[in-house]
């Protein structure tokens, strides 16, 4: 297993991509701690990962929250030692047009994908640090290479990602840590089932119809399942990565080629 001995950390884990990332970190022999503010899902999450005969801790952090972000490390290397992994994966979005964003809305959207990937990032690095070095994962977006025009705010979210990966792996590299970041496209889950709801509310289309729209313009002819996104989080999380840093890498079936 790619993963056997080694200690990670997930946020947003209680569903969708964080949740997979979760199991399959297990099952190639990793203990997950996993967290999300919907304490609610995430005893599902870690009993799944206890399915694979690994450990699991479940955590609830709002991670907006400075000191509920540094409770979190501190419970994750209080149970399991270390964080050898970490994917910073919380993220939130809403479907609206331009000139009806609010301020509310970009306080909102800003303080969980931005401002909690820092917060998070910067926690769990410093433990980093002083265990000697570390695997940091964010999840940013392909909406932040090309825009989206009902989802602005998300898309300067997803940017400000792919920015603070690039320079997270600058400063950290001397100290052994790696940060990449993945950029998924359209993805089966949950989230992707309120886009496609509140997307047909805005325009004015069928149920169903933003979706299928989407899916005619990714080449590979279908969206990506939350276990596509894991598969290539556990590469980044496996020493098969060790040399790649400041990078992020699409999964989107080749919306985006580059």
């Amino acid at each position: 297993m790619q993963l056997a001995g080694k200690i990670a950390l997930v946020t947003g884990a209680a569903r969708g991509i964080g949740r997979a990332i979760a199991v399959a970190l297990a099952q190639e022999g990793a203990d997950v701690a996993v967290a999300d503010v919907r304490t609610d899902l995430l005893e599902e999450t870690a009993a799944r990962v206890q399915e694979h005969g690994r450990r699991s801790l479940a955590l609830g952090v709002d991670v907006t929250r400075k000191a509920e972000v540094a409770q979190m490390v501190a419970q994750t290397v209080a149970a399991f030692g270390r964080i050898d992994v970490f994917f910073n994966n919380a993220g939130i979005i809403k479907i609206h047009d331009f000139l009806d964003i609010t301020e509310e809305d970009w306080d909102t959207i800003m303080a969980v994908n931005a401002k909690g990937v820092f917060l998070c990032a910067q926690a769990v690095a410093r433990q980093m640090v002083r265990q000697g070095g570390g695997k940091i994962i964010n999840t940013a977006s392909i909406a932040a290479r090309q825009g989206v025009p009902d989802s602005a705010v998300y898309a300067a979210s997803k940017a400000a990602v792919m920015s603070l990966t690039r320079s997270m792996a600058l400063s950290l590299a001397p100290h052994g840590i790696t940060v990449n970041a993945l950029a998924p496209g359209m993805v089966d889950t949950d989230m992707w089932a309120l886009i496609d709801a509140q997307t047909a509310a805005l325009r004015g289309l069928p149920p169903g119809e933003p979706r299928a729209r989407r899916i005619r313009r990714i080449p590979l002819g279908r969206p990506a399942q939350p276990e596509d996104i894991a598969r290539v989080a556990v590469f980044l999380a496996s020493s098969s990565a060790d040399y790649l840093t400041g990078q992020t890498l699409n999964i989107d079936g080749g919306t985006i080629m580059s």
